[in-house]
């Protein structure tokens, strides 16, 4: 689970990837340590069922919410609703085998890969 920190002082977030570096969840840092963080989403992820719900373009999407708890949202959108719910399950698989990193700062400045509209990548 990468940890991410706001260089401009916002809200921490974190993030769990799968083995080939794609978004399985993410979700808003509380006041937690990374380490309690995550056994904070453990918990929940053992004691809830995630809530699907479908977008106004019909495509599908779960989360997981605690009153006093962690946010944890899927960081995309599918088709049907079974497709969803498999993305949850491989979530919840993943977390029991997280450990906790340091990530990259957020930035929303273009990185050498990136480029904004219209200009050349370098």
């Amino acid at each position: 689970m990468q940890f991410l920190n706001d260089p401009r002082g916002g809200a921490s977030r974190w993030r769990l990837l799968s083995g080939n570096n794609r978004p399985l969840a993410m979700g808003r840092m509380g006041t937690r340590s990374p380490r309690d963080e995550l056994a904070a989403v453990r918990r929940l992820v053992r004691d809830a069922e995630p809530t699907l719900r479908r977008d106004r373009d019909g495509s599908w999407r779960w989360e997981l919410v605690a009153d006093d708890g962690p946010e944890v949202r899927c960081p995309g959108a599918f088709a049907r609703r079974i497709d969803a719910r498999r993305s949850f399950r491989r979530f919840s698989e993943a977390v029991e085998q997280a450990t906790v990193t340091a990530g990259p700062p957020l930035s929303r400045e273009p990185g050498p890969l990136t480029a904004r509209m219209g200009e050349p990548r370098r």
